[in-house]
């Protein structure tokens, strides 16, 4: 975790200035989407918390008192090498943690299964491409976020207040980011706003604490950014298009009992796997 850090001072200029600018941008953008705005406000509004990121690091050169550099901006949003096994570890988790939902709904109810009955290698044939493939388009999106979130919020944070506070603001704040699409806007619909909140927060919290964890040990934001692009496309782009059912919100995907059992198993495990070594306290 020093790894992570240690080319990295960020003043409170810098971090309230990356705040200002993802909240006020953001609302504006939400309010557009909420208001039938085109859709390609959605990829707009990925991509503010990267513009802001961007900002804050010119500003903390000035803090720092540091020469402009091109190289040093990117080294400082997190775009630094590590470890192959961190980013296939971001590719995996979500799918352990999406897949084993969805497979025991499917068993549930089997007939909301786009290909109930269709043997193995057709099912892999059709839907492993589509995985793979998906993941890279994803990123497009999801690096605009995780440029923000992982690669300058994280870090930022964890140099002022060490690792639990870290994992639990950051997280909250991914989290409530979102809550005004659902609240005013059309996503992740099929289950009543009463419900719906909670269950988002529930488990995309943990989410955002294995996104965390991976960038404070892997030095760099591609882990995060794989997951979050893996994460959008194994259930957006795959599962939820073979899966039918009124009531399958409620048991999968991102306000699905099942998928924030799971999400916080894992997070939970790779949390007390940190813990565990000295240099993370």
């Amino acid at each position: 975790m020093e790894q992570t850090i240690h080319n990295r001072s960020v003043g409170n200029k810098a971090l309230i200035t990356f705040f200002a600018i993802v909240i006020l941008l953001s609302a504006v953008a939400e309010t557009m989407i909420c208001r039938g705005g085109p859709d390609w406000l959605y990829l707009v509004l990925m991509w503010i918390p990267a513009l802001a990121a961007a900002v804050a690091n010119c500003i903390s050169f000035r803090e720092n008192r540091e020469p402009f550099s091109l190289k040093k901006l990117f080294a400082k949003g997190g775009f630094r090498k590590c470890a192959l096994r961190y980013v296939l570890l971001g590719c995996v988790l979500p799918l352990v943690y999406l897949l084993i939902p969805y497979m025991i709904y499917w068993g549930l109810y089997p007939t909301n299964f786009a290909y109930h009955g269709v043997s193995l290698g057709v099912i892999l044939g059709d839907i492993v491409p589509v995985m793979v493939v998906g993941i890279f388009t994803s990123l497009l999106s999801a690096l605009g976020e995780e440029i923000g979130w992982r690669g300058f919020m994280v870090p930022a944070l964890y140099e002022r207040l060490g690792l639990n506070k870290t994992l639990l603001i950051s997280s909250l704040f991914w989290c409530c980011w979102h809550l005004p699409l659902l609240i005013g806007g059309d996503y992740m619909p099929g289950t009543p706003l009463w419900y719906q909140l909670p269950a988002f927060v529930l488990c995309i919290f943990p989410v955002g604490v294995m996104a965390g964890l991976l960038t404070l040990e892997s030095g760099s934001l591609w882990p995060a950014a794989f997951l979050h692009a893996a994460h959008n496309n194994y259930d957006q782009m795959v599962f939820q298009v073979i899966t039918a059912g009124a009531n399958k919100m409620y048991f999968v995907s991102e306000t699905g009992v099942l998928t924030i059992l799971c999400a916080w198993a894992l997070a939970a495990v790779m949390y007390i796997r940190v813990k565990k070594q000295a240099k993370y306290l």
